[in-house]
Order: C-alpha cells, then sequence, then structure tokens
C-alpha cells in the first residue's frame, strides 16, 4: 500500500519534514516514490509553512493512496480531495486574461 506521509529532513530543533509519495513497509526516512512538497513547521506565516504539488496529491490519491492523520489535516486545511469516480485528477490551470485582446487600437 502506499501512503502519502512525512519524511524528516531537519536538524535538531529546526524540523523540516517532505511530504512523499511513501511504500507503506518503507522506514520512515527511507527511499520514496515521489516527493509532494514539504512543510516547515517553524516559519511563522501560515501561508509560507507548506508547499504542496496538488495535481500530484490527488493523482495519489485517485489510485488509493492513504495520508497519515498529520498529512491529512495539512490536506483538508488546503481542502485537497481524492477525486470523485470520473473526475479528472488533475486540475485546470488558471488562465489569466490576454492583455493585448482587452485593448483595441
Amino acid at each position: 500500500m502506499v501512503r502519502i506521509r512525512m519524511k524528516s529532513m531537519g536538524r535538531r530543533h529546526r524540523p523540516f519534514y517532505r511530504i512523499c509519495a511513501v511504500d507503506s513497509r518503507a522506514p520512515r526516512d527511507g527511499r520514496t516514490i515521489e516527493e509532494l512538497g514539504w512543510y516547515d513547521p517553524l516559519v511563522r506565516n501560515p501561508e509560507a509553512r507548506e508547499s504542496l504539488n496538488v495535481n500530484r496529491i490527488r493523482y495519489w490519491l485517485s489510485v488509493g493512496a492513504q495520508p497519515t492523520e498529520k498529512v491529512a489535516a495539512i490536506l483538508k486545511r488546503h481542502k485537497i480531495t481524492k477525486p470523485a469516480p470520473g473526475e479528472p485528477w488533475e486540475l485546470p490551470e488558471p488562465t489569466a486574461a490576454n492583455p493585448q485582446s482587452s485593448t483595441s487600437a
């Protein structure tokens, strides 16, 4: 089974974690299948604490990966859910309005 869990990367008194897709039998800091983001709990700005690759996380959730409790809380905070059956796991890219088309000469 594949788990989405945190891999400890910091030093003593300075924790830092990578959020990874890992085989459930692998050790905590062992080999990962794919790195999906990071979590830095000591950053003061709450918006800058986590960086997640949302499309890849949705892919792993769609193929049956199970997040740990801590990772599930982070995903819930970012409103990342498992895609419904038939729904594409890839989110559409936000398109900005073309500034050249709005001006008329």
